[in-house]
C-alpha cells in the first residue's frame, strides 16, 4: 500500500501527526510505503526526523519538488487566503514517483487516518483518474457561484470533491494528462481562483472521477458530533478542513485536540 503525503516547511511539523495517525492504525505491516515530496532545501535534520519516526514500522521515501510552486497563483477570496502555494504539490506525484507504480493514496496533511484504509487502496476503479469524496461545504460545481471558468457542459448540480483525500490511479491519470490540465486552468485563471488546485481537479475529472464513500474523507462528523463514539467508529479519515485546525489551542472540540495532542506527543518522543 502506498500512501502520499506533499508539504512545505510551513506543514512538516503537521505531517508528523499525519504519518503517526497511519502507522498507528497499520500496525505489522511490511507492504506499507510512504511517498513525502517536499521542496528542495528542506533541512537535513527535519528528513531526519521522519526516517526516525518511520524506520521499522513502514518504508519510507523521500521526493523533491522543485521551488516554480512558489510562485503559482493562490486564491484571489480573502476568506481562503489561509490555503498556500504548498496545496500544488500534489499535482506533481503522479510524476514523480516510479513509472510502474500504479496507485497511490495522497492525504492532506491536516488528517488524521482512524482506520485500516486497505479497503480503500484496493479500491475498483475502471477507467476514472481518481477517487475523492464528496465535499461537505461545496455541495457541487454550482455552489457559491460555481468554479470560475466552468464551461456550459458543466452541470451546476454535479457533484463537486474535496481534494485532500485522493486515490490515485496513475495509468488513467497521466494518459488523460490530469496534471497538465491542471495547471492550463491555473494559468487560465489565474486572476479569479478560489479553491485553485481543487477547482482544477473537479474541473479536469468532470464526469470521470469515482466517489468514495463519505468516512475515507470525513469534513462534516467531526464537528457536528464532536466526541460521539458514533462518528469515531464510522469514520476512517477525520479532515479537519478550514483555517481552524486541532493544533491551534482554540479549537473549539477537546475531544479531536486531545487525539491530536497525543499523537504529537508519541511524535516528539520518537523524533528526540
Amino acid at each position: 500500500m502506498d500512501i502520499a503525503l506533499a508539504f512545505d516547511e510551513g506543514y512538516a511539523t503537521y505531517a508528523h501527526v499525519t504519518i503517526e495517525s497511519i502507522l498507528q492504525s497499520h500496525t505489522h505491516r511490511d507492504d506499507l510505503t510512504l511517498w513525502l515530496l517536499t521542496p528542495a532545501g528542506l533541512q537535513p535534520r527535519v528528513v531526519d526526523a521522519f526516517r526516525r519516526q518511520i524506520e521499522q514500522r513502514a518504508h519510507a521515501r523521500f521526493l523533491t519538488a522543485d521551488d516554480g510552486f512558489r510562485s503559482m497563483p493562490i486564491a484571489q477570496q480573502e476568506r481562503y487566503r489561509y490555503i498556500s502555494a504548498g496545496m500544488y504539490l500534489r499535482l506533481f506525484l503522479p510524476d514523480l514517483v516510479p513509472p510502474d507504480l500504479t496507485r497511490l493514496l495522497y492525504l492532506d496533511c491536516d488528517t488524521i487516518v482512524g482506520g485500516d484504509l486497505s479497503g480503500l487502496f484496493a479500491r475498483p476503479m475502471g477507467r476514472a483518474p481518481l477517487g475523492a469524496v464528496r465535499d461537505g461545504f461545496t455541495l457541487s460545481m454550482g455552489h457559491e457561484g460555481g468554479v470560475p471558468g466552468a464551461g456550459a457542459h458543466v452541470s451546476r448540480r454535479a457533484p463537486y470533491f474535496n481534494s485532500g483525500v485522493l486515490l490515485m490511479n496513475l495509468p488513467v491519470w497521466r494518459e488523460t494528462g490530469v496534471t497538465e490540465g491542471c495547471f492550463e486552468y491555473l494559468r487560465a485563471h489565474h486572476d479569479r481562483l478560489r479553491f485553485p488546485d481543487q477547482d482544477a481537479l473537479n474541473l479536469v475529472s468532470y464526469g470521470r472521477w469515482h466517489q468514495l464513500e463519505s468516512k475515507w474523507n470525513d469534513t462534516i462528523l467531526w464537528w457536528m458530533w464532536p466526541g460521539d463514539p458514533r462518528a469515531a467508529r464510522y469514520v476512517a479519515i477525520t479532515h479537519f478542513l478550514g483555517p481552524r485546525k486541532p493544533w491551534q489551542s482554540d479549537f473549539p472540540y477537546a475531544g479531536y485536540r486531545e487525539r491530536y495532542l497525543e499523537l504529537a506527543g508519541r511524535v516528539a518522543e520518537l523524533t528526540a
